[in-house]
C-alpha cells in the first residue's frame, strides 16, 4: 500500500458562499392554508358531535325493534 499525502484545505481553497435566489411565494398558498384550516375545523366539529351523541343502547326503540 502506498500512503497518500494528506492535504489540508485552506479557506482560500473553499468555494465562496453565495445566497440562493429566493423563489416567489405561490399565489395559491393562502387558499391551501384556508382549506386545511377548514378541514380541521370540520373534523373537530364532527368529532365533537359524535362524542356528545347518546349511545344507541339508551333508546328503547332500537332494542324493541331488534327483539321482533
Amino acid at each position: 500500500m502506498t500512503a497518500r499525502p494528506m492535504t489540508i484545505q485552506t479557506f482560500s481553497a473553499l468555494p465562496p458562499i453565495t445566497m440562493e435566489p429566493v423563489a416567489p411565494a405561490n399565489p395559491l398558498r393562502g387558499v391551501l392554508v384556508t382549506v386545511f384550516t377548514l378541514k380541521i375545523i370540520v373534523s373537530v366539529f364532527l368529532l365533537a358531535t359524535v362524542s356528545l351523541a347518546p349511545p344507541v343502547s339508551s333508546d328503547l326503540q332500537y332494542t324493541t325493534a331488534s327483539a321482533d
